[in-house]
């Protein structure tokens, strides 16, 4: 894969793991992981482009209803 990003969240409600469970399916999701928050889940993306990446990103991150705050990192170089 050539691009990255890296999303932390911070989920209400206690419903991490099942928000984890949710993004584990999704499209370019190699990796969700509850963590000992907060964040409460580590959300790893992985695309052949950044425009992809972008896209794939922003349909994760909008599926998760119960999110109060998310911070998207982003690698300055693609692999």
């Amino acid at each position: 894969m050539g691009a990255r990003a890296y999303v932390l969240l911070d989920i209400a409600n206690g419903r991490s793991e099942q928000v984890a469970k949710a993004l584990q399916g999704m499209p370019g999701v190699m990796m969700a992981d509850l963590l000992e928050g907060p964040p409460d889940v580590i959300v790893v993306l992985e695309a052949f482009e950044r425009p992809t990446l972008a896209e794939l990103t922003i349909q994760a991150l909008t599926s998760v209803e119960t999110a109060i705050k998310s911070v998207r990192l982003l690698p300055t170089q693609d692999e």
